[in-house]
């Protein structure tokens, strides 16, 4: 249960026209291995220039097959949204099919990716074209509806020689005076063609005589113009319109209809995807190689139990054309790439791990210290045994009858897990979905509240001074035991020590040890103070520094108060499961209808609970980890190491 041992390797393989021959079958190697993790090679500047090296791919591969990458997967999502919808649970069960990499790709290299795609893509640009010509008819419909009800054609209009034809807008705040203003004008003729919320649309007939003086008119109340394009009647143009639409509506219906035939093709497109996504990795992979007119070099790390079976893999490919270099990393690197390895149990808590940060290769993973804190804790938030009975058995269910990705079964094996936390402690609790069914209980969480907050408290104790521990651990391991002291120990006794002191104040068990607890706490006082600072230069800086260290004292109690959330939500869930079984068991003493609400209610209610409890127990334990437990020790930041199998989102690739 720890980070995997590390061996970085250098590979030289001699005679570069038969190696270039081989590179391909060499990747193809490493991919098959799969626990290779290239590094970027970097040329030697005390016996070589930067001229003499070159990279045996180019970016021009790189830009080529993730080109190939996009397209399939636009041609998947395209092709999905054609194929019918799938019972959920069905299709969990079919789920993924586990395929080898040379199967997958055999499957690739057999379909005609660039033929299907490109008939795909031309079906799809007309498609679209069609789209566009909508937009651009609905766009022109838009401009003309407001003058729809028009009686007249306005080419008609302006065939009167003696007037002129105005049409456009006024604010609605001044249509009102507009029209009234204009009407007093015997040779002017105003139609109010429609309105909306803003603004009035107007079509004017104006006798030339006077039409510099309806013109100003025009001006001073903000009439704007507008062209109407329509050659005929208004209406007639729209309904023009309306019929090219559908036209293209109906040409674009046949469009989809062909694409629908293109299902058949679905899963081909899945195995180009991911082909070309592995594809992508040996091409990555190549460009941080280096290779002279001699030597072809390459880096990288493998595990160290698998060096041996490595060095097979190329000594198949090079025959005896190489050398094979390996040494230890060095443990303070950053750049040694990080692979986990726990037991059954933990390995599914790595998913927690992952998602704050890989831990570097001088640290420890966190993974196995934090896991049993987060099943407990978990399991205490959630704290219902009818929750998590159905939890356990629907994981379960999944487990043994889906077919998963292996990154959904590490997820649903970590619920698994953290329903039987929630089985124990519902037991505890006393709790079958808020109380439906009475059983006994040791700890009661609506009777026994001071209780379960001291119980919080103790475990958040324990969680933070185990954090502490592994950070002393650490110093320890690395030759630092003063550090260990100075850094754990002396907090130990300064926090223990006020603890116990406070507690000899209440509680007549402690309260002779009460002067001894003060004493330890003091000198762990001291001691923060005296070392706090120790790595400054001036003895006031040390003294300013080690007291400043001395008040994050007051931090741990905050840490100690973010542990009540335990018992706040146990106590939230137990109290909404049990206002869920009291409206339930209300309707259920009244007549047919009431008694078939009451069941509605309840499954849809205690199912909405359960998920909020598992939710919340989910984020609530993770950021005690993160932020309680982790601080304490764990920095992170560690690269994960790179397989060369990408991780499929359709199949189990081995």
């Amino acid at each position: 249960m720890a980070i995997v041992k590390m061996k970085k390797f250098t590979l030289f393989a001699f005679e570069a026209e038969i190696f270039d021959e081989n590179r391909e079958n060499l990747i193809n190697k490493f991919q098959k291995f799969n626990y290779v993790h290239i590094d970027e090679s970097d040329f030697d500047e005390d016996n070589f220039s930067e001229d003499d090296f070159t990279r045996p791919r180019s970016s021009e591969d790189l830009i080529d097959i993730d080109d190939k990458i996009k397209r399939s997967k636009e041609d998947i999502d395209l092709l999905l949204k054609f194929k019918d919808k799938e019972n959920p649970i069905k299709a969990m069960k079919d789920g993924v099919s586990n395929i080898s990499l040379e199967e997958l790709t055999a499957r690739a290299m057999t379909f005609p990716f660039e033929k299907i795609d490109g008939e795909i893509r031309d079906l799809v640009d007309k498609k679209d074209k069609n789209k566009s010509k909508i937009q651009n008819i609905d766009s022109k419909i838009a401009e003309l509806k407001p003058w729809e009800d028009l009686s007249s054609s306005l080419k008609d209009l302006s065939k009167l020689g003696s007037v002129n034809i105005y049409t456009g807008t006024v604010s609605s705040n001044h249509a009102d005076d507009f029209e009234g203003e204009v009407i007093k004008n015997d040779l002017a003729y105003l139609e109010r063609v429609s309105k909306d919320k803003n603004f009035n649309y107007y079509l004017m007939i104006v006798e030339k005589s006077i039409d510099e003086e309806i013109k100003a008119l025009m001006t001073s109340y903000g009439f704007t113009p507008i062209n109407i394009k329509s050659d005929g009647k208004v209406k007639d143009t729209i309904g023009f319109y309306e019929k090219d639409k559908d036209l293209l509506f109906e040409k674009n219906n046949k469009i989809e209809d062909e694409l629908r035939t293109y299902l058949k093709y679905l899963e081909d497109f899945k195995y180009s995807y991911e082909h070309y996504r592995n594809e992508k990795i040996k091409i990555m992979s190549e460009r941080k190689f280096l290779k002279t007119t001699e030597v072809n070099l390459i880096e990288g790390y493998v595990p160290e139990d698998k060096l041996s079976d490595l060095e097979k893999e190329i000594q198949k490919v090079c025959k005896d054309n190489y050398y094979l270099r390996a040494e230890d990393p060095d443990r303070d690197s950053k750049e040694v790439p990080i692979l986990l390895k726990n037991n059954a149990f933990v390995s599914p808590f790595e998913i927690m791990t992952e998602m704050y940060s890989m831990p570097r290769y001088n640290e420890i993973d966190p993974t196995p210290f934090f896991a049993p804190f987060y099943f407990i804790f978990a399991g205490i938030m959630v704290g219902d045994f009818g929750y998590g009975i159905l939890v356990f058995l629907a994981t379960l269910f999944a487990l043994k009858k889906f077919k998963l990705t292996d990154k959904k079964r590490r997820f649903f094996k970590f619920f698994n897990y953290l329903s039987i936390s929630t089985i124990i402690f519902g037991l505890v609790f006393g709790s079958f979905f808020g109380g439906i069914i009475e059983f006994p209980s040791l700890i009661d969480p609506a009777e026994d509240s001071t209780l379960l907050v001291i119980l919080s408290v103790i475990l958040g104790g324990i969680h933070i001074f185990f954090g502490l521990g592994i950070k002393a651990y650490m110093n320890i391991r690395d030759g630092k035991p003063k550090d260990a002291l100075y850094d754990v120990g002396f907090w130990y006794m300064a926090v223990l020590g006020a603890i116990g002191f406070i507690l000899g104040k209440f509680l007549p068990q402690v309260a002779p040890y009460g002067k001894l607890l003060m004493i330890i706490m003091i000198i762990g006082m001291i001691g923060i103070v005296a070392t706090g600072g120790r790595e400054e230069k001036s003895r006031g800086a040390k003294i300013g520094w080690g007291v400043y260290s001395l008040y994050g004292i007051t931090s741990y109690l905050g840490d100690f108060v973010s542990y009540l959330r335990l018992m706040a939500l146990v106590l939230s869930g137990s109290f909404l499961g049990l206002a869920i079984n009291m409206i339930a068991g209300m309707l259920f003493e009244s007549n047919i209808l009431g008694k078939l609400f009451a069941i509605v209610i309840f499954v849809v209610f205690q199912l909405f609970n359960a998920f909020l409890s598992y939710l919340s127990a989910y984020v609530h334990t993770a950021r005690l980890t993160y932020v309680e437990m982790f601080n304490k020790f764990y920095e992170g930041g560690g690269i994960p190491f790179k397989k060369m199998i990408e991780n499929s989102d359709y199949f189990n690739i081995d």
